[in-house]
């Protein structure tokens, strides 16, 4: 608008130069044609000329706006259907992330086909059908969205599995991690589903062929890793037990990773596992080399409770930790209950006195009754008997 009038302004002051020159000498201009004659002045011609032209270009212009008046309103109207469809879109977003499930189901499908994305309106529609527990149309939105675009198929399959492990199909939510893996085998995402899947439905073996995938590292945080490292290893340590397979047994152990070996709650249950397979003699050697590493009361309770080939050889271990680590009560129990099968009387019973004087446990007590009872004191025999079952009671 102020474009058109500045040139407005600009012809007038065009024209009024234009008069102001030729006030004195207007020109004299004749045409003729046949019998035809025009004669005007050259200020009038020119004026002439200038209307003509203008007249052909606007009329021009109002022809090309007439024949293209259809195609402009359709136009405007498929923006109308654009931005209305957006605003439904947004909407229905929020309305999900506000919980709102009934609303937002109803915003995402309402104008999904004017939607420039719309296999994105069907993915939080399915969202929305999931929670309100509609499973018939949450697979619908999520045929939808595959069909509506090639390149949303992938996240359409996603959605799937997520929302399958969501309400607990985690057999269905497995496959679709599965087929995720075969459309892109690079892509981290799937490997998280897959390994939370084998995870939930206790297949451990393939969750450990998971983890072992160098793809793995890039899927899971370093702890989340280790955690699912961990619990995998603990159940392949007592399916070996209970299969009573002792050379699987120390393969799984071997495997393992350092920092797995290294874990006192892993080392308990290998060696929990080597006792129960007969083998006590290596189970004692695993518990003394990680002792020897560092300090652990549960694996010095457990050392303790074993009996070893060499009695004499396993109390000078353990008093030889006493010496390094601090009279820990744990250390003093295991030494009196290795003196106690030295038949070490006197000994047994000091170090067992002094474990409860600074941590009575229902095992120190029965101990201290096993001692007395050797050396023919009942009485106290019977004391520590009532006090370690007292004890025992109360925990």
């Amino acid at each position: 608008m102020i474009r058109w009038l500045l040139l407005a302004v600009l012809a007038l002051a065009l024209g009024s130069v234009a008069a102001y020159l030729l006030r004195a000498d207007t020109g004299y201009v004749m045409i003729t044609h046949g019998r035809w004659v025009l004669e005007t002045s050259l200020f009038g011609f020119v004026g002439a000329v200038f209307v003509i032209i203008c007249g052909l270009y606007y009329g021009y212009q109002l022809l090309l706006a007439g024949a293209g008046l259809p195609w402009r309103v359709r136009r405007a109207m498929e923006r109308r259907r654009a931005d209305l469809a957006r605003d439904s879109f947004e909407a229905g977003m929020l309305r999900l992330m506000e919980g709102h499930w009934r609303q937002a189901e109803i915003e995402m499908v309402r104008r999904a086909a004017d939607h420039r994305a719309a296999h994105l309106n069907y993915l939080a529609a399915a969202k929305a059908a999931q929670q309100l527990g509609a499973s018939d149309r949450r697979e619908h939105y999520l045929r939808l969205a595959a069909q509506g675009d090639p390149e949303a198929r992938f996240a359409s399959l996603l959605t799937r599995a997520e929302l399958q492990r969501a309400r607990g199909d985690f057999a269905e939510a497995r496959n679709s991690a599965l087929e995720l893996r075969e459309q892109d085998p690079r892509h981290p995402y799937p490997l998280e589903l897959l390994a939370e899947c084998h995870l939930a439905l206790g297949d451990w073996e393939s969750l450990g062929a998971v983890l072992q995938q160098p793809e793995t590292t890039a899927a899971l945080s370093p702890l989340r890793l280790r955690e699912l490292a961990s619990e995998t290893l603990r159940h392949r340590l007592r399916a070996a037990v209970q299969s009573a397979n002792l050379d699987q047994l120390k393969t799984l152990w071997e495997q393992a990773g350092r920092e797995l070996r290294e874990d006192p709650a892993l080392l308990r249950e290998y060696a929990r596992g080597l006792v129960r397979l007969n083998a006590t003699a290596e189970a004692l050697s695993v518990i003394a080399a990680a002792l020897g590493r560092s300090w652990d009361a549960e694996l010095m309770r457990f050392y303790g409770g074993l009996q070893a080939a060499d009695p004499l050889g396993q109390l000078a271990t353990i008093e030889q930790w006493l010496g390094r680590y601090g009279e820990y009560p744990e250390a003093q129990l295991a030494a009196g209950q290795v003196c106690l099968r030295n038949k070490l009387w006197g000994k047994a019973r000091s170090y067992l006195e002094a474990a409860v004087r600074q941590q009575p446990t229902p095992t120190a007590y029965l101990e201290l009754a096993r001692v007395c009872e050797a050396t023919q004191q009942r009485a106290e025999a019977e004391k520590y008997t009532r006090m370690g079952l007292e004890l025992a009671a109360a925990l």
